[in-house]
């Protein structure tokens, strides 16, 4: 690991910005897809950009959109028919094809591209009207595991009320909130007001413990649609967001992280699940939810993480995926952590939220 990862004069910005040059040399260099963790990075760049105003980083999401665009969208029943196109932009059940819609809104703010208005409608139908639900009427996660997840929560329902402010269509904020119903209901872990990351509607069965990054999906879904939906549900959710970063907050460590399983002390420090928490937490203060003696965490938590950058722009000790290797009882410490696209993004929007940038 480089020297000087731990020097404490490189402001937040100044990692953000390593990251964001590591990830413009990696689009012009390589054929980055649109899906999962590809989209959010792409989403933390162009949040990033617009914050700093650099028509770089902006302008290197509108080329790889533009890109993809060019190749055409298309429709798939199953997400192994889409792994071969690294040109287009391939929908399936699998919620992670559905994450460029997450930047469609924001980026057509910035160039007003007719183009990606059609792209949310195109996935916003597919995701309302089409893509497979479980027994109790939410997402799956994929057409393979008909189980609700916290993952699925964000790549489906912050996209689908951006969906709905591009394009007018009120189905698509209507689904969200249906969604977000069923799952929060779901994955609700008893006593708390953190989550589990899966639920079984067949078998009652849950995940163990507070997965860290499945929590963070769900704070992240919540700030993003707070002030974007109406009463009552725009008040219930900034109070929910209070509950649950009063929980997340006393399971920081001594160094400024969280562990994967937030609960155990024997389960290893993860950066991105933090990174993801200061982005909700500053989007959820921005608009008037009030976090107290909370929100200093998230200042510790870019501390805790700033041995893991290193000086060409990687964030290390980011969780890989997880599936259904959490079955497992200590399946969630045997996840293999390194430089993960979903890390960048974690990055970039913790970055691009901060009331001040240097």
């Amino acid at each position: 690991m480089p020297a000087d990862v731990q020097d404490k004069t490189l402001s937040h910005t100044d990692l953000a910005r390593r990251v964001a040059d590591r990830l413009v040399r990696d689009t012009a260099n390589s054929d980055i897809i649109t899906d999962w963790g590809e989209a959010l990075a792409m989403f933390g760049l162009l949040e990033f950009g617009r914050r700093l105003d650099n028509r770089t980083y902006v302008d290197t999401v509108a080329g790889w959109v533009d890109g993809h665009l060019k190749g055409g969208m298309s429709l798939h029943d199953h997400w192994r028919d889409a792994l071969e196109i690294k040109q287009g932009i391939p929908v399936t059940h699998f919620c992670g094809s559905w994450g460029i819609m997450l930047l469609a809104k924001s980026l057509h703010e910035v160039t007003g591209d007719p183009r990606l208005v059609d792209l949310a409608k195109f996935i916003g139908d597919f995701v309302t009207d089409r893509a497979q639900r479980t027994s109790v009427g939410g997402l799956k996660h994929t057409e393979d595991i008909p189980w609700l997840f916290a993952d699925t929560v964000y790549y489906s329902i912050p996209g689908l009320v951006a969906a709905s402010e591009l394009t007018g269509d009120p189905r698509y904020r209507t689904e969200a909130l249906k969604q977000l119903d069923i799952h929060l209901s779901h994955l609700a872990a008893k006593g708390s007001d953190l989550f589990h990351q899966s639920f079984n509607p067949e078998t009652g069965e849950t995940s163990p413990g507070y997965w860290g990054r499945g929590n963070g999906w769900i704070v992240m879904t919540l700030a993003e649609i707070a002030d974007r939906v109406p009463e009552p549900q725009n008040g219930q959710i900034k109070a929910q967001l209070q509950r649950i970063f009063a929980d997340i907050w006393p399971l920081q460590t001594e160094n400024g992280l969280w562990r994967t399983q937030m609960e155990r002390a024997d389960s290893y420090e993860e950066t991105s699940c933090g990174l993801l928490f200061a982005y909700a937490a500053q989007l959820a203060s921005s608009k008037g939810v009030d976090l107290g003696e909370i929100v200093p965490a998230f200042d510790r938590c870019w501390d805790g993480t700033r041995p893991y950058f290193t000086a060409d722009g990687e964030l290390l000790q980011v969780s890989g995926e997880t599936w259904l290797r959490w079955q497992d009882p200590n399946g969630y410490e045997c996840i293999e952590t390194g430089h993960r696209p979903w890390g960048t993004g974690a990055v970039l929007l913790a970055a691009a939220t901060e009331k001040e940038v240097q």
